[in-house]
């Protein structure tokens, strides 16, 4: 019996160690995280998005946004301006309204190969 209670004992103590050293590492973790002034993460982040979106805009969700809300409307036969109001940022808008009037420009093509 006192084999077990010493075992018991020392796994405790290894326990408890761990916690402590996983707690310190979030409390510097959080620290340093502290330390990072709001305006310097937003404008890493925004420069982050910002140069993605400048590589690759017509890849952007926006832009396949724009070519599907687009294709909608075209196979409705609707006529009517692009709803670029669900997206925010102007490049965001920018790339949805190219999506939006390159997908009804390939199903007007489309229908007007197919009726001659």
């Amino acid at each position: 019996m006192n084999n077990t209670f010493t075992t018991a004992r020392g796994a405790y103590w290894v326990v408890i160690v761990a916690a402590s050293l996983t707690f310190a590492t979030h409390v510097v973790q959080g620290a340093r995280a502290m330390k990072e002034t709001p305006e310097t993460s937003l404008k890493s982040q925004a420069t982050a998005s910002s140069q993605s979106r400048a590589t690759e805009p017509l890849m952007s969700a926006a832009y396949r946004d724009g070519l599907y809300v687009g294709q909608l409307a075209a196979q409705r036969g609707e006529q009517r301006l692009a709803p670029v109001g669900r997206w925010s940022a102007q490049s965001d808008r920018d790339a949805f309204l190219a999506g939006y009037q390159q997908a009804n420009a390939e199903i007007a093509e489309a229908t007007g190969k197919s009726k001659t």
